[in-house]
């Protein structure tokens, strides 16, 4: 493949320029779409139940409204099979997502971090890649970590002239560079349990707190 010509031809080939992804105008249309409608959520039922006698069941239909549009957000950005591969030294990767098709140039990474969203039934570990032009993705596959990896860790090391990529702390231990102790990894869990918990349940005490009143 062409990504194992020499490192001279690949630094010389970074100036190719970026596909067209998404609008980032539309991203934050969705986006705000989203911010707006858990507003809406927060504030009509409110306004519904003023006149009740018991609004209980308005307040907590909009708290789970509200819980599961905060647990949605973050996955605006993860990208949906089948990506595709293009361009020079197949150094594009186009992926589907809530806001529509994201561009990502691998060869112009420049940050790398994780989340981790834990439920009943497991877990699921995102990586989120950002690159020169601003441009977003989220994985969720063996895969795209072996993907990531060559990019985002090892490539640059071989690479003349490569800009420097701000991996985290957290991705780098997912990416098994720098793998967490046995303690940090059990705590890393129980602080995701609570991440995805408070999303969901957060806007629900919310308003079972001003029910109450």
């Amino acid at each position: 493949m062409a990504d194992h010509r020499s490192t001279h031809a690949e630094a010389s080939g970074d100036s190719v320029n970026s596909p067209k992804s998404v609008s980032p105008k539309r991203v934050r249309l969705v986006t705000g779409g989203i911010v707006m409608g858990l507003a809406a959520v927060m504030v009509v039922p409110a306004l519904l139940a003023a006149p009740m006698t018991d609004p209980s069941p308005v307040f907590m239909t909009a708290g789970l409204l509200s819980g599961f549009g905060s647990f949605a957000l973050p996955h605006l950005c993860v990208a949906r099979k089948p990506w595709r591969r293009h361009g020079p030294g197949t150094r594009f990767l186009t992926a589907r997502t809530w806001t529509g098709s994201r561009t990502i140039d691998l060869h112009q990474l420049r940050s790398v971090r994780t989340w981790k969203e834990v439920y009943q039934a497991g877990s699921t570990t995102y990586l989120i890649v950002t690159d020169a032009a601003g441009n977003r993705l989220s994985f969720a596959s063996s895969e795209a970590d072996r993907l990531i990896r060559r990019y985002a860790v090892e490539r640059p090391h071989v690479v003349l002239d490569g800009h420097p990529i701000r991996v985290s702390r957290l991705a780098q231990a997912d990416q098994g560079v720098r793998p967490l102790s046995r303690s940090l990894s059990a705590l890393r869990s129980v602080l995701s349990v609570e991440r995805s918990v408070l999303l969901v349940i957060g806007p629900m005490m919310i308003w079972a707190a001003i029910a109450s009143h």
